[in-house]
């Protein structure tokens, strides 16, 4: 791959629920996704999402679990 072992999913922020997982709507197949985040999540700009908010996830999947690595959060969103 190109552009490094991450994949990419874009879509709408749903919730955070315990600090633990960030749940997405995928923008293309409108499917939820559930991303494991923690320490080493980095946010960008530094700050979680909020609902509603679109973000573009850069993921890895660990043991069956897509676990989230950097979260862009993307201007515009309504």
């Amino acid at each position: 791959m190109a552009q490094g072992p991450y994949s990419i999913l874009t879509g709408k922020v749903l919730g955070i629920r315990g600090r633990m997982w960030l749940d997405v709507e995928s923008g293309t197949d409108k499917a939820i996704v559930n991303f494991r985040i923690g320490r080493k999540t980095v946010y960008i700009p530094h700050r979680y999402p909020n609902p509603g908010e679109r973000v573009k996830v850069e993921y890895l999947v660990q043991r069956g679990t897509p676990v989230a690595f950097t979260v862009n959060i993307l201007e515009g969103s309504k």
